[in-house]
């Protein structure tokens, strides 16, 4: 056995416990897990003195953007941000140049990916209206799901009833998982039509358009379809308690219908859109403080299936119009260098556990989009990918720290408590202490194995 680290005096993470261990790693896998002060010899070993160790998380919602739209993000910087952040293996969004609806532009996007990943990755295809006969070629090519959309946004097309009857049920057929965002495209046109006909352009309007409404309609379609047909759906960046509390009724009736949120929702409130504008404008909108409040509570009692960062980064130039007329900034904000670290400052502020966390970003993210038992946790015979966290380290978000290619933050100025101080990929070391350490094109596509999630 290749000896080649030894994460020594580790406090273990799992959902279900934390347990100290020492964390013995060859060939990329974790080889034992032994007994604290094991005193194992190993070519490199990291005493981390009873600091939390992680599995790496698993983060199913992003956007690079790359190839197509690099003067948003790289596949190169946008990786690197993840690994600073503790993000060890993303799940990539469809929507490049060429934008991924069948297989063929799906392997020549694989091939350019890992020439420039920093962090493994998994993809994405795209769902539309007339492409269900391309569905099948995608999900045998190893892809973790399909993304796909109720509402006209970013340039893709809504998906109304016929073709998501159309769709889910070829999904369900072949036993894929789709990754949907629900926002109503009739109730967010006649808000748009009712606000601009007002003159309004303050940041205010970006509630009001993208309404409660909008989303709560769209995700009572999306879930009475889901059960009609069979098909595992996960439900993106839900804001809503209260759709929560019915997305988990639906487990619990045996559906596999799961709910992803997002940071931005835990730690963003209506007020800060009225004092951010353009630089906190994202869709579904927040909430406000009393619902965010109740979204951290279901959070802490299981609601919420997976964490993303949606991370969907625009230039500094993209967003300044939105200070003026907030309908001139596009919809989208950074966010995965941050993801775990406002997770974790909420486990520091004791509105949830570290093993929730745990749960949320890396054991069912890796479960739901079949990359368990390979990815999110440490268990002998996983990838090593691990995070050492310092829980009481307190770290202001600042913008001229941001890796991302965007330079930006909606967090900038905020204190955080709880840093991913080493990140490792497949036991290399990618990030040390916000810095990142590893080497572009190390990161390597991940097929799906299965998709675990009951």
């Amino acid at each position: 056995m290749n000896r080649e680290l030894l994460i020594a005096n580790a406090l273990v993470v799992s959902s279900k416990s934390c347990t100290p261990a020492d964390i013995l790693v060859s060939d990329g896998k974790i080889a034992a897990l032994l007994a604290p002060g094991s005193g194992c010899e190993a070519e490199k070993v990291i005493d981390v003195k009873g600091h939390h160790v992680m599995p790496g998380c698993v983060d199913g919602h992003t956007h690079m953007m790359d190839p197509g739209y690099t003067d948003r993000e790289e596949f190169e910087t946008g990786t690197m941000a993840a690994a600073v952040g503790g993000i060890t293996t993303i799940v990539d969004h469809h929507r490049t140049l060429p934008a991924v609806y069948s297989v063929g532009p799906l392997l020549e996007k694989i091939d350019y990916l890992n020439e420039r990943a920093c962090v493994d990755f998994g993809l994405k295809g795209g769902i539309s209206p007339d492409n269900v006969e391309e569905l099948q070629a995608m999900w045998d090519a190893g892809i973790t799901g399909f993304k796909t959309f109720t509402c006209n946004l970013h340039g893709v097309k809504a998906m109304h009833t016929a073709f998501l009857m159309r769709s889910f049920t070829e999904v369900a057929r072949m036993g894929g998982t789709v990754l949907i965002h629900c926002e109503d495209d009739g109730i967010c046109q006649y808000n748009e039509e009712v606000l601009k006909a007002a003159g309004r352009t303050d940041y205010h309007s970006q509630w009001e358009w993208r309404s409660k409404l909008a989303e709560y309609v769209a995700v009572q379609t999306v879930i009475s379809i889901a059960k009609e047909t069979r098909c595992r759906v996960i439900i993106a960046h839900v804001s809503q308690p209260d759709l929560l509390t019915q997305l988990r009724e639906a487990r619990e009736q045996g559906y596999e219908i799961y709910a992803e949120s997002c940071p931005h929702y835990f730690n963003l409130t209506v007020e800060d859109l009225e004092k951010k504008g353009p630089w906190a404008k994202f869709t579904p909108p927040m909430n406000t403080a009393e619902n965010q409040a109740l979204l951290w509570k279901k959070f802490d009692q299981g609601f919420v299936t997976t964490i993303g960062s949606d991370h969907c980064p625009y230039p500094k130039e993209q967003k300044v119009p939105g200070e003026t007329d907030i309908w001139d900034a596009p919809n989208g904000i950074p966010g995965i260098e941050t993801s775990l670290r406002l997770m974790l400052n909420g486990v520091s502020e004791g509105r949830t556990s570290i093993n929730r966390v745990v749960e949320c970003m890396c054991e069912n993210p890796a479960k739901v989009y079949g990359l368990f038992p390979q990815k999110g946790q440490i268990a002998v015979g996983a990838d090593a990918d691990m995070v050492v966290l310092d829980m009481d380290r307190a770290e202001m978000v600042s913008n001229d720290k941001i890796v991302s290619k965007c330079g930006w933050s909606p967090f900038d100025g905020k204190v955080l408590k709880g840093f991913p101080e080493l990140v490792f990929v497949r036991g290399r070391l990618v990030g040390d202490n916000g810095n990142f350490v590893g080497q572009k094109g190390y990161g390597r596509f991940v097929r799906r194995i299965q998709s675990c999630m009951k």
